[in-house]
């Protein structure tokens, strides 16, 4: 749902893709099969719309069940590029030459699509054994690092700052310290004084964080803490940070309950990408293949020589 949300780029892209399959495969429909709209000729039944959502990502999926204007907004969208295919056909778009070589993209993405799926897909079976082998051969793959939970106030310095600017930070961090020593709250300190503003309305919290994730000299005072201790100010790129250490983690093997879905599936891609891999070998010695790498190389990266 959060990916849905927050990618709306994504979201329109497969939007657009949901819309071409689905205006692809309306066909005439039997009387028996729920018409659920109607342009002209062409007819979505509930079947095949309740087809296509299932081919999306389950984001998305998820995002329909949440809110169920969004089947409204499809059906409404699928009714409009309807009409407007119409329109485009009335003027003759469907023979230009450069349209027609668009909609046949289209065409062989779907049937490419496709043919993965009842080919591929859903041939590809992993078994139990296959996922316990691979777990016990692999289980430094699934070793949780060391994490500590912690929180932050940041007093922000640009990067351009001169020294003057570096030491009022590393005072007013001083100052702060000093409060948080003498028993103020620190998530009250952070919310007033922190520049960071992805934290500072929830206290500074940064969550659990394995090395790696932040900043070097961030990390070491982070990790170097004991739970419930406070840094001093410590300086990064960012500016002066005051730290406090909130719990730690010790690193741990990840039981292979908690990893199995996560192999089964890994090997599945695994074993599809194989299979796709030797069908695209057989079909390259069925059907002539030619790549022009010569002419690729003189465009070089401008797209209008």
């Amino acid at each position: 749902m959060t990916t849905f949300m927050t990618n709306p780029r994504k979201t329109a892209a497969l939007m657009v893709i949901f819309l071409l399959t689905l205006f692809l495969t309306t066909s005439p429909t039997f009387a028996k099969e729920e018409i659920l709209a109607k342009v002209g000729s062409h007819v979505l039944t509930m079947q095949q719309f309740q087809e296509q959502i299932r081919t999306l990502p389950p984001q998305l999926q998820m995002a329909m069940l949440q809110n169920p204007q969004l089947k409204e907004q499809l059906i409404e969208r699928w009714v409009n590029v309807t009409l407007l295919g119409e329109k485009a056909k009335s003027l003759g778009l469907d023979k230009d030459p450069a349209v027609m070589a668009k909609i046949e993209d289209v065409k062989n993405s779907i049937l490419a699509q496709e043919l993965l799926k009842k080919e591929i897909q859903a041939k590809v079976k992993i078994t139990d054994e296959e996922v316990k082998e691979y777990y016990e051969k692999n289980k430094d793959k699934f070793k949780e690092p060391e994490q500590v939970k912690a929180r932050h106030i940041l007093i922000k310095v640009d990067s351009n700052a001169d020294e003057r600017k570096w030491k009022e930070a590393e005072e007013k961090a001083k100052q702060i310290k000093e409060r948080i020593e003498k028993g103020e709250d620190f998530a009250k300190l952070a919310k007033e004084f922190s520049d960071d503003p992805g934290t500072k309305n929830r206290g500074g919290e940064l969550g659990f964080f394995a090395k790696g994730r932040m900043v070097p000299e961030f990390e070491a005072a982070a990790f170097a803490l004991k739970p419930g201790e406070v840094s001093d100010p410590v300086k990064t790129a960012f500016g002066y940070h005051i730290i406090q250490t909130l719990e730690k983690k010790s690193a741990k093997q990840k039981e292979f309950n908690q990893v199995k879905e996560q192999i089964r599936q890994m090997l599945k891609r695994e074993k599809e990408r194989k299979l796709m891999d030797k069908m695209i070998a057989e079909l390259k010695k069925e059907h002539k293949v030619t790549i022009n790498k010569e002419l690729l190389s003189k465009q070089g990266g401008n797209p209008h020589k």
